[in-house]
């Protein structure tokens, strides 16, 4: 059986939910800019990336279910503190 093609429009909404920029995603998941919006573009994922993009991702909504992201203090944040944040509780 095939697998089925990661679906971009889903990442690109948690991207959005968690209040990270474009850039902040295409860094998290390892990636430059340019590969990120082809992804969204519906560029296909190399097999490379698959796994460690997984495992980001699985991180991501982690701290979403389990910290509530993003918390009040967070979505008052300036988005360099966001991330800051993110990147400890990525790090715990």
């Amino acid at each position: 059986m095939t697998p089925k093609p990661f679906d971009f429009s889903r990442v690109e909404a948690l991207r959005k939910h968690m209040l990270l920029t474009t850039r902040d995603m295409s860094e998290l998941l390892g990636v430059s800019r340019m590969t990120y919006y082809g992804w969204v573009n519906g560029k296909a994922i190399r097999k490379s990336n698959e796994e460690s993009v997984k495992t980001m991702l699985r991180k991501l909504l982690a701290i979403m279910t389990e910290h509530g992201w993003p918390m009040p203090e967070i979505i008052a944040a300036e988005q360099k503190q966001r991330r800051q944040r993110l990147e400890e509780l990525l790090n715990n």
